[in-house]
């Protein structure tokens, strides 16, 4: 269950982070992330995170739990799908989600866009890039997420790239993560810098990077995102 204690060390954390990146709070999302979690745990971090001002974002990893959870989530709140994304789950993902993080594939790009297209959706997303190189991670590889870029590109009415994701392996020490967020921050420079922007929404690519137990570190490389489960609301059993 979500404490108080707890959301206030996680919120207190976040801002020191982005205090010391130069950067507002108000400009990172905290994404809660709700796997195995029930609908009364969830509505319990959702008041102690209005109290705080915190926008209510939940992030799920099976699109079974998200069914369950959907129509009984707080008002208000955002769902993000985190997981893996499987072809023939693309339909209900797009039906039910806000915010797709875990867009791998081209493949999954196209039927997000022809789903999207379907019921008349612009959905927003990001694009997973592995930029460990884990061969038991999915995603885009710097080089092949030029594709995917161009396939967003293509389809400005179905999709609103929003920026991109990356999920690391679990490492002992937080900081050996610290060279793979600095990698996709380079990364969303170098898009910069080749006018490679196009293809995302407005222009801004949002990084979203960093767990329960490194994401002060994501948000000192250039985290705009974060993805916490255990630090707000313990270890799954």
């Amino acid at each position: 269950m979500a404490n108080e204690v707890a959301v206030a060390q996680v919120l207190k954390t976040l801002r020191a982070a982005a205090e010391r990146s130069g950067r507002s709070p108000s400009s990172i999302t905290l994404v809660a992330v709700s796997k195995t979690k029930s609908i009364e745990e969830m509505g319990a971090y959702a008041a102690l995170a209005s109290r705080e001002g915190v926008p209510i974002v939940f992030g799920e990893n099976y699109l079974q739990e998200i069914k369950a959870k959907r129509l009984h989530l707080p008002p208000g709140s955002e769902l993000h799908m985190i997981g893996p994304l499987q072809s023939n789950k693309v339909r209900d993902a797009v039906q039910l989600c806000d915010v797709i993080e875990s867009v791998h594939t081209l493949k999954t790009l196209q039927l997000v866009a022809k789903e999207a297209a379907r019921i008349n959706k612009r959905q927003r997303i990001l694009l997973q890039v592995n930029i460990g190189e884990d061969p038991n991670k999915s995603g885009f590889t710097p080089d092949t997420l030029r594709d995917a870029l161009g396939v967003c590109a293509a389809h400005p009415q179905e999709l609103q790239l929003e920026g991109l994701m990356t999920m690391l392996p679990y490492e002992e020490n937080p900081e050996a993560s610290r060279p793979h967020f600095r990698a996709l921050a380079r990364l969303r420079e170098q898009l910069h810098s080749e006018r490679g922007t196009d293809a995302f929404h407005s222009g801004f690519i949002a990084l979203s990077m960093g767990m329960s137990d490194d994401f002060h570190i994501a948000i000192e490389e250039g985290a705009d995102i974060v993805r916490v489960g255990t630090a707000l609301f313990g270890e799954r059993l």
